[in-house]
């Protein structure tokens, strides 16, 4: 590995790098010696095509080293858009380097508001994974059909037909199997993901608008999986729970598998000054863990990680962390992720799917 101007590349760059070096060395090497009779001039004079023609290469070649292992997340939703820029240095943890959530402003297009502040970050052009809204799509639980992986969406298609709020013939679907002792004793279960085409287009044309290169479209149960894995050991499994204005939802993961997903209704504000609802909480999560255990057979995660608007430290009393068996915490991005210091807490808050996203590497559910 080696740097150019603080960015990590890869032997292909370094290669590629070099071929072009050598190649107008040998330029020079040989305009100098036409030019000078055969003797070697030691300051060769470069004709101007050919000095132009280097300095387009070389910098072809640094834009791809600068974008390489570069990705943003965007979250888009009625209150504004939220992005996360994430660098993956080879032998570090990954970096969020610029991170931001841009409020809703009357007469102006959120995808217009984002093409503004990337242009102004040079940021233009970076592959951008893109979360669907809540309420844009349906994850919808059944038990998969014994096809091949690349068949498992179009055949669950069918089988989620009257379950969809939608006609099917609508629905861009995607697909992933729960780990194979996810529920024990019966046939293996899998999620569909079912989105109207409409909601799909928009979501593509507001990356578009936006200046980035879409790489993926995820949703936020995924992208909350993601967090996890850069700042949880999820070995034993852990609990992820995100809570916002009226409720909160919870994954469940473990080993990189999404086990559980569940949403739930909650009075909670999520003001700077707002309370976390204690008692109601604890309840949700100790429903949540009896499916898990008695209905799905599985063993208790070791964690139970709080994230989400204005959830702080101060927040979090001891009737919270000390109601059930299971540790409660909350989730600290530093654990996993290194992050610039010129972003504020509230603002980590406020964009933690889009950071989810752009801390995807993989697919879910195809072992």
């Amino acid at each position: 590995m080696f740097f150019v101007k603080g960015y990590v590349c890869d032997v292909n760059y370094k290669q590629e790098l070099l071929a072009v070096l050598q190649v107008f060395l040998v330029r020079m090497i040989f305009f100098s010696l036409a030019k000078s009779g055969g003797r070697l001039s030691q300051k060769p004079e470069i004709e101007s095509p050919d000095l132009n023609q280097f300095v387009e290469k070389i910098s072809g070649v640094l834009r791809g080293v600068k974008r390489q292992n570069q990705v943003i997340g965007v979250d888009f939703s009625i209150a504004g858009v939220a992005f996360a820029h994430i660098q993956r240095p080879a032998t570090q943890q990954p970096c969020l380097v610029h991170c931001d959530f841009l409020p809703t402003e009357s007469g102006i297009d959120l995808a217009e508001l984002l093409r503004a502040r990337l242009f102004k970050l040079g940021l233009q052009g970076i592959p951008c994974n893109l979360v669907m809204s809540p309420g844009s799509y349906q994850l919808i639980l059944g038990e998969a059909p014994k096809v091949p992986a690349e068949e498992l969406a179009e055949a669950l298609r069918w089988r989620i037909k009257d379950l969809v709020q939608f006609p099917i013939s609508e629905a861009v679907m995607d697909a992933f199997l729960l780990p194979e002792d996810s529920v024990r004793g019966t046939s293996r279960m899998a999620y569909a993901v079912a989105s109207q085409r409409k909601n799909i287009e928009v979501a593509v044309a507001a990356a578009k608008s936006s200046g980035l290169q879409l790489k993926n479209i995820d949703i936020p149960e995924l992208v909350l999986r993601n967090l996890a894995e850069a700042c949880c050991d999820t070995k034993r499994g852990v609990a992820i729970v995100k809570l916002h204005q009226g409720g909160g939802s919870l994954q469940i993961i473990r080993d990189g598998n999404l086990y559980l997903s569940r949403q739930f209704s909650l009075a909670y504000n999520a003001g700077l000054l707002d309370d976390l609802p204690g008692e109601a909480l604890v309840l949700e999560l100790q429903r949540s863990l009896d499916y898990f255990e008695r209905q799905m057979r599985q063993v208790p995660p070791s964690h139970i990680y709080l994230c989400g608007e204005n959830v702080t430290a101060d927040k979090l009393t001891p009737q919270i962390r000390n109601a059930l068996a299971v540790t409660i915490n909350l989730l600290d991005l530093n654990d996993g992720v290194q992050i610039a210091d010129a972003i504020p807490d509230h603002i980590l808050s406020l964009a933690l799917y889009a950071i989810g996203a752009a801390l995807r590497q993989d697919h879910v559910g195809q072992g």
